[in-house]
């Protein structure tokens, strides 16, 4: 649990001149943490140990980027099976269905 969320809990004490505005910075952004942390699950992706919106967000991009390269994969399959599809006898196809499944690899 980092500083803030320490703070705002009530376990740490915060002896800065103005310990009542770090304590509301504190707040805000443990409602911001929440609001993102939200936000992921709503639209199904994990938050993980996310206790700082920066680990959140990096976290975001990760399962974004690994979710893209499923994407790519399943498309490059499906435009392999189309040319599978509309083989022919001379196998220009297959061989452009071969060259697509080879650049999954």
């Amino acid at each position: 649990m980092d500083r803030a969320a320490r703070i705002v809990a009530g376990e740490e004490q915060d002896m800065n001149q103005e310990p009542l505005l770090e304590r509301f910075a504190a707040i805000v952004a443990a409602a911001q943490r929440e609001k993102l942390a939200r936000w992921m699950r709503n639209f199904g992706y994990a938050t993980g140990h996310g206790d700082t919106m920066e680990s959140l967000l990096d976290h975001l991009g990760t399962q974004i980027t690994e979710g893209l390269k499923v994407e790519v994969l399943m498309e490059r399959a499906a435009c392999a099976d189309i040319c599978d599809q509309h083989a022919s006898i001379e196998g220009i196809a297959q061989r452009c269905a071969a060259e697509i499944r080879a650049r999954s690899k």
